[in-house]
This record gives C-alpha cells, sequence and structure tokens, in this order.
C-alpha cells in the first residue's frame, strides 16, 4: 500500500496520496521497531520513496543504499531488487543514467535470483539498460 501510494503521488500531485504514503511509514516503523531484521528494508524504502516525493535526492539515495544494504544483510532478494529498480528511476530522473544503468542492471540480477524472471525482463525492456 505505501509504495502504490507515492507512486501514485507522483503520478498525480494529489496530496492524498503521499498522506497515505505517511501513514505506512508510521505503521511500518512501529513493526521494523519490534522486528528490525524482517521490517527495516521495508521501511527505509518507504522513507526512500517520500524523500524522492519531496525532491529530497540526496536523502533518497542514501534510504534507498541503506533498503538494498538491510535486505542483502536479511535476505529479502524481493526487496533488494525493488530497492535497486526504484534507486535507478531516481538516479534517471536526475539525469545520471550511468550510473541509473548500473541500478537497473543489479536489480535484473536480483530479480533473477529472487526468480522472478519476468519481472527482471520487464526492466530490462521498459527501462533498457
Amino acid at each position: 500500500e505505501g509504495l502504490i501510494s507515492f507512486a501514485m503521488a507522483h503520478k498525480t500531485d494529489e496530496t492524498k496520496w503521499r498522506a497515505l504514503g505517511l501513514k505506512c511509514i508510521e505503521e511500518i516503523d512501529k513493526y521494523a521497531k519490534h522486528s528490525p531484521s524482517n521490517c527495516k528494508q521495508k521501511l527505509l524504502l518507504l522513507q526512500a520513496e517520500s524523500a524522492f516525493l519531496a525532491g529530497e535526492y540526496v536523502t533518497a539515495a542514501k534510504k534507498y543504499d541503506n533498503a538494498i544494504d538491510s535486505a542483502t544483510e536479511n535476505g529479502f532478494t524481493q526487496d533488494q531488487a525493488l530497492a535497486f529498480e526504484r534507486k535507478g528511476i531516481l538516479l534517471s530522473n536526475q539525469g545520471n543514467d550511468s550510473m541509473a544503468s548500473v541500478c537497473f542492471a543489479q536489480a535484473h540480477n536480483a530479480y533473477l535470483k529472487w526468480g522472478a524472471k519476468q519481472k527482471a525482463d520487464l526492466v530490462q525492456i521498459k527501462i533498457g539498460y
């Protein structure tokens, strides 16, 4: 719900979506405090999305990196892939296509590792890394 809300906020600029995304951050923060090994990467990813939406690109990039590290450390390959993909989109939006391409390649590899070949193919086709 949180990622979808932030995606809709990017697409529509409607404040209700940002508010819903922020509410999701509050909820997942509660879970992350009790079980960081299961939820920390999700919290960091949502925080990155919030920062991206707010135009805080340096903060967003750091949060994506932290989400990637947490997902890697705790074995959540799907969250690692998603964070790489979203960081690639951030970098691409900033005009940093070379670094974005690296992130998309890492997302592609992580999706393959997770067993999501169609998603990996979609990243490769849609993003064109």
